[in-house]
């Protein structure tokens, strides 16, 4: 996890580009190396390519915007979109993606390119000396960052180097009604830290006249060593520690967990809000976090008071996944026109501009989301609910600024931030113990062993 409030270290730089395990003390007594960035390549800022696939359409749309209205702008440093089609296959995306990347890191392919969960590490390409360090750019230019979600944006930023810059990223919300809480006796107020809810969640599984679902999906749950904020990776010492009675316990809650199976998402809150209304499930976590909060907040009132709840750390923040961000290749001559390319992604007025692409995540930018709020409420004629919707429900959503201000008090609680590696992901790990082939203790040493190999590698 990526704490706000304090740096990350990392490997020696010999280390890191010799991509092998370096021999060194696993004891959690000694003090990693700081990381250290490679100093920049000679300039030219001629130009600048950037790398992207189309898998994402709503990303890959952002981005073509912003080429061509910088480009406008800037017609003497012309950037160019690499952009790879893939036919909507994950396969295609991923292998464009393992190119690229194996050109990066070789020092050689596009001078930019945006995040891929799905492909990249990106706590190890930062400890390799992948990424370069946009910060003496941000500050030559006294960016204002007035308006940024600073715990956000401070997950770029390893030992003073802003390698990364995020771009959205999303929040573990969770809403019901009033009414499925007063049912339950689930007690939000011992939900202020992860291990509130652990508890209030599994008093709710052991109670055998419940009849609700917890979670509507299992995959609500599914990152929650990550929402928990349970540094069980040590990318610096490159080992796992999975001695954390956080992990056992939430994985016996995540094992018992009878919700609609991974690999569906609350993608329709309305269906959520149904569920919740008819006795089904207890809390939905809408898979498009921002505009899933006016289809779920704003169906549940018309039958109830809604109830918002984020899944909190386990210290009592929230950890926000960085759900898209960009980085510059460290060996590109065109650094400049990056920053410049940067801080007009980042801008007020091409965010505002293209809002329409901006409903599935939160912005980095506070006044985005509040005109995304503006234009899903007071600015919206048509209805959000389909008059033919199979659920019962009529007219609008009721959504009221009260509710929209407790949503980004939320946003201004995050502490800490994560970027999901799929190689490092516990719970997928751990699928013999949630077959019932394997005890926890036994699948847990063959998880460590697999992660303390990936970590070295």
């Amino acid at each position: 996890m990526r704490s706000s409030s304090r740096n990350l270290a990392c490997l020696p730089l010999a280390c890191l580009f010799a991509l092998t395990a370096c021999a060194q003390d696993s004891g959690t007594d000694t003090e990693p190396a700081p990381i250290e960035v490679p100093p920049p390549v000679e300039q030219t800022n001629e130009g600048l390519t950037i790398f992207c696939t189309d898998f994402i359409y709503r990303e890959s749309t952002i981005l073509d915007a912003a080429v061509n209205q910088f480009n406008q702008l800037h017609p003497e440093t012309p950037v160019t979109l690499d952009k790879h089609f893939t036919d909507e296959s994950i396969a295609n995306h991923q292998e464009a993606y393992t190119k690229m990347i194996t050109e990066v890191m070789a020092g050689d392919g596009p001078d930019m390119f945006l995040y891929d969960y799905t492909t990249m590490d990106i706590e190890k390409m930062a400890r390799r000396g992948v990424f370069a360090d946009m910060q003496p750019y941000f500050e030559a230019d006294n960016f204002d960052w007035s308006g940024y979600n600073q715990a956000v944006m401070d997950g770029g930023v390893w030992d003073g180097h802003r390698l990364v810059i995020p771009l959205e990223y999303e929040l573990p919300m969770l809403y019901t009604s009033q009414g499925a809480l007063d049912e339950t006796g689930f007690d939000v107020e011992n939900c202020g830290s992860f291990d509130g809810l652990l508890t209030e969640v599994e008093k709710m599984q052991a109670d055998p006249e419940q009849d609700r679902e917890v979670f509507r999906t299992k995959l609500t749950f599914y990152y929650f060593p990550q929402y928990a904020g349970i540094p069980y990776v040590d990318y610096d010492r490159q080992i796992a520690d999975l001695s954390f009675p956080e992990l056992e316990r939430g994985m016996a809650v995540y094992k018992n967990l009878n919700g609609i199976e991974i690999g569906f998402g609350d993608g329709n809150s309305i269906a959520g809000a149904a569920d919740i209304r008819d006795g089904k499930c207890l809390w939905i976590c809408p898979e498009q976090p921002l505009d899933g909060f006016f289809t779920s907040v704003g169906v549940i009132n018309k039958f109830d008071d809604a109830v918002m709840l984020p899944i909190r750390d386990v210290e009592g923040g929230i950890q926000a996944r960085v759900t898209s961000a960009i980085a510059v290749r460290n060996s590109s001559p065109n650094l400049q026109i990056a920053y410049e390319f940067i801080k007009f992604l980042l801008s007020e007025e091409f965010q505002v501009d293209t809002l329409s692409y901006r409903w599935h995540d939160f912005s980095v930018l506070d006044a985005t989301n509040a005109a995304y709020y503006q234009r899903e409420t007071t600015e919206r004629e048509q209805s959000k609910i389909s008059p033919d919707n199979p659920f019962g429900f009529e007219g609008n959503i009721e959504i009221s600024q009260a509710d929209f201000d407790e949503l980004m008090s939320y946003l201004n609680d995050v502490s800490g931030t994560f970027y999901f590696a799929k190689e490092a992901n516990f719970v997928k790990k751990m699928s013999a113990y949630l077959a019932g082939e394997e005890s926890y203790e036994a699948e847990m040493r063959d998880a460590k062993r697999q992660l303390d190999i990936y970590l070295s590698e």
